[in-house]
């Protein structure tokens, strides 16, 4: 079985009332679950397009969309003190009645560290500071009061409660490729995506990676959901494919050529050829897609879906 998420991507200058409408509509659709990227902005100077806070976004949903899942895709570890990050997703997870999904990552948007003066370590440095943590936020969701000295962060016999109502703790989604997230999902993950696989032959060879440090870490590589977040462009045949794409790069103000270069990582093409794709990601394993589509055309796309492609897998 493999179910469906719609990535809201809030650096794209979505309202509240967009959101809260689109994720409103999703179980009719056939989707089960709305999801947000953490972000501030979406390019330097960009002064017109709003972008609302991931987590603020987040409580608004949970409080009045009682049908779905939500979750992080990812939250930056970097971006909150680790203990208040805990605090926050904890009390996201009250709100919501235990249906927070909790994903999370190590950042790498740099212009953003830098325009709200946020420290932009190494990558190294990253890693050092989200497996930090990692140990934090478990210990405040699963332990009375908890104590940790590391390199970078330390909390003193903190308290954390409430408690998320999920137990253990709501699952953790980690986010990423390099060897070092990976092995980190092998330690912590309920759930993987690995976010920047050009597509399904690399996403299988990550997934074999992942496999070997498993075995490593003890962890039982089949009780990981695989997960894969992506850009969809699509359309029911060529003709309405066409007319998508003349659409949405007008709306930036560059050709399709353009369009389809600044895309690579994106799926652009049929509804027959998304199928073949789902499928492919299917045969590795996958049970949950988080889709992006382009901004404004998510009810389109939607509805595409709920009539084309979930029925054809």
């Amino acid at each position: 079985m493999v179910d469906f998420g719609l990535q809201i991507e809030p650096q794209f200058g979505f309202s509240y009332d967009e959101v809260l409408n689109l994720a409103s509509s999703l179980t009719e659709h056939g989707y089960t679950s709305l999801w947000a990227s953490d972000h501030f902005m979406l390019s330097q100077g960009d002064t017109e397009r709003d972008c609302l806070d991931c987590w603020s976004l987040l409580t608004g949903i949970a409080a009045e969309v009682k049908d779905i899942r939500i979750g992080s895709l990812v939250t930056c570890m970097s971006y909150r003190h680790p203990p208040v990050l805990a605090k926050i997703a904890a009390s996201v997870d009250r709100i919501s009645n235990g249906r927070l999904e909790f994903g999370v990552g190590a950042g790498w948007k740099d212009i953003e560290y830098k325009a709200y003066g946020i420290p932009f370590p190494t990558p190294g440095e990253r890693v050092d500071r989200f497996l930090e943590g990692m140990q934090i936020i478990k210990g405040l969701w699963t332990q009375p009061t908890t104590s940790f000295e590391g390199k970078y962060y330390a909390v003193d016999n903190a308290v954390a409660s409430p408690k998320p109502v999920q137990s253990p703790h709501p699952p953790i989604l980690i986010g990423g490729a390099r060897p070092r997230m990976l092995r980190a999902m092998a330690k912590y993950a309920d759930a993987v995506n690995m976010l920047g696989a050009r597509g399904p032959e690399e996403y299988g060879q990550l997934l074999e990676k992942l496999e070997r440090y498993c075995a490593e870490e003890g962890t039982d590589f089949a009780r990981l959901r695989k997960t894969h977040f992506m850009t969809f462009v699509v359309g029911e045949d060529q003709n309405d494919l066409s007319d998508v794409l003349a659409r949405v790069s007008a709306t930036e103000g560059i050709s399709v050529e353009e369009y389809r270069s600044r895309r690579a990582r994106a799926f652009i093409g049929t509804a027959v050829e998304a199928v073949e794709l789902l499928k492919r990601y299917m045969g590795l394993g996958v049970t949950q897609f988080q889709t992006v589509f382009p901004y404004q055309e998510e009810k389109r796309s939607l509805k595409l879906w709920a009539d084309r492609i979930i029925p054809a897998l």
